[in-house]
């Protein structure tokens, strides 16, 4: 069982912070969370890693205890992933994202392929690409939609009563999440609201960094990730990307051939598909989700 302490890292606009167990260590896992998360989210997958090794939980820029700088780029993203593994003197880590974070660690890994052991992304990819490229009017739009979510973004942060109200709210949009992790990520996740009541730790402008970079960018920069990758996905995972979040059709078929299409484009890549987990498969199936992460890892 590991046991953390919180640290902090300093960077140009703000302190970062991290759990960290164990000061030193062969080998060292790195495990990012994803947007409106934090580090504690990670707690469960890494409780199973050999004490040995060091563990590192960050909260990203603008999550859980980290300095909410009001600038949400992803280059800022990763050099604050970068300023993590110069200030622990990090030597050949193991990354492990959900999400955001494996949008992180994937560029990190793209432009420091020699000093990454592996890399495991939990459904770190990003929406599947368009069957037909989008219009000019659609560009525009989809540009307006995320700037009123950024110039409305106090909006997303309406007060709750109280713990249990956040819980009720966690496991609606959660429903495969089980009552202990929800109290546990509640706990860690919330802090008193100006108005009263409690709010979400995360600072709704983080929304804006998803205009600071494009598909195509990504893609690209996956060719560049060489050493071995795990990429798991829930069986439920195409249900997170059609729920309202975008203006067009993604079938299965298609969503298919974009997993398999995208696994090839790493130099050293595998999928595993997880039964009965949606995006958030480390809350679906937290168990299954270790297993296959361990599976991969005991073969390096």
């Amino acid at each position: 069982m590991h046991s953390y302490k919180r640290i902090s890292v300093s960077r140009p606009d703000g302190d970062l912070s991290l759990l960290v167990s164990g000061d030193h260590g062969d080998r060292t896992v790195i495990l990012l969370h994803g947007m409106r998360d934090h580090a504690h989210s990670m707690v469960e997958l890494a409780r199973h890693f050999d004490p040995a090794c060091r563990i590192i939980l960050p909260d990203l820029r603008g999550h859980g205890e980290s300095c909410s700088s009001g600038g949400y780029s992803m280059i800022q993203f990763v050099a604050d992933l970068r300023s993590i593994v110069t200030e622990c003197n990090v030597t050949k880590p193991i990354l492990i994202g959900h999400s955001l974070g494996g949008h992180v660690l994937s560029r990190y890994t793209a432009c420091y392929p020699d000093e990454v052991d592996a890399l495991v992304l939990l459904d770190g990819m990003g929406p599947p690409s368009e069957q037909e490229p989008a219009d000019a009017i659609q560009v525009r739009d989809r540009w307006r939609v995320g700037l009123n979510e950024v110039v409305g973004q106090f909006n997303w942060l309406k007060p709750m009563a109280d713990e249990h109200e956040a819980q009720r709210r966690l496991c609606r949009n959660n429903p495969r999440l089980s009552s202990e992790m929800a109290r546990n990520l509640v706990a860690e996740g919330v802090k008193p609201h100006p108005d009263g009541g409690l709010r979400w730790k995360w600072d709704p402008a983080v929304n804006m960094v998803w205009q600071t970079f494009s598909h195509e960018e990504s893609e690209t920069l996956m060719q560049f990730i060489t050493c071995p990758t795990l990429i798991v996905t829930g069986d439920d995972g195409l249900s997170y990307w059609t729920n309202g979040r975008f203006d067009r059709e993604i079938s299965e078929d298609w969503y298919q051939s974009e997993l398999k299409r995208r696994v090839q484009l790493f130099g050293n890549a595998r999928s595993v598909v997880i039964t009965g987990a949606g995006h958030m498969l480390h809350y679906d199936q937290p168990d299954e989700v270790n297993r296959v992460v361990r599976e991969f890892l005991k073969k390096r």
